[in-house]
């Protein structure tokens, strides 16, 4: 019997790939199961459930228990019924039970909500982190020689907290541990510590860059040149 503050949903299980909330994801949907559940959740504009499963099956051992409700934003429809669909992630949840394993996963989920902390400490980790990803991206750029593209940072920091592990470098399991933190704050602080590192390594990629540009920069000085030459 269900309970009252949990709904059912179907569920899409996604190797390496964490969600979260307030970001898009897009998806080649090719198999029967899940072509048949997104068509059903067009009909009826429904959400889906989008969650990492570890392994080479999909068990109930090997499926995670907190993930991310997503709705369909855009759809192409291609031949055989396949699609392209960009899903937006819209909150957490976590799965109390397995409802259906056939013909795709569906569960009884609960919500999940940050537990609240204090605005100003919070606030500050967010500016914090939003500088340190910009100086991390314009060093990115300068050594790749690529363009700025357009760059827009959620205010929120709880948002920001979402967004960066989703596009930053970092393993499956660690975005997952993400995920499931119920603290904006202790997000912020393990993605502070991460940008810190990789702006680290990035300084010394671009001191080496610099320092080769020179060398090439003085071209060819000539050989030494002999008294018998």
């Amino acid at each position: 019997m269900s309970h009252p503050d949990q709904i059912e949903i179907p569920l899409f299980p996604l190797p390496n790939v964490v969600m979260f909330p307030g970001v898009k994801l897009p998806l080649h949907i090719f198999e029967d199961r899940y072509k048949e559940m997104v068509n059903t959740c067009l009909e009826d504009d429904s959400p889906f459930g989008i969650v990492l499963f570890s392994g080479e099956q999909e068990t109930p051992s090997s499926i995670q228990r907190v993930g991310v409700i997503a709705r369909v934003a855009e759809v192409e429809h291609l031949d055989d019924g396949r699609m392209n669909i960009m899903t937006a992630g819209e909150v957490r949840f976590r799965i109390a039970r397995f409802t259906a394993t056939e013909p795709a996963w569906r569960a009884e989920v609960e919500l999940l909500e940050d537990q609240l902390e204090s605005g100003g400490r919070v606030e500050a980790l967010g500016r914090q982190l939003a500088e340190l990803y910009l100086d991390a991206y314009r060093k990115g750029l300068e050594l790749t020689g690529e363009r700025p593209g357009e760059l827009e940072l959620p205010e929120s920091p709880a948002e920001l907290s979402f967004m960066l592990p989703y596009v930053l470098d970092i393993g499956a399991e660690a975005k997952q541990a993400l995920l499931e933190s119920l603290s904006t704050h202790d997000r912020l602080v393990e993605l502070i510590d991460h940008l810190k590192a990789a702006s680290d390594r990035l300084s010394r990629q671009l001191e080496l860059k610099r320092v080769n540009d020179t060398v090439r920069g003085n071209g060819d000085m000539g050989r030494p040149k002999f008294p018998d030459e």
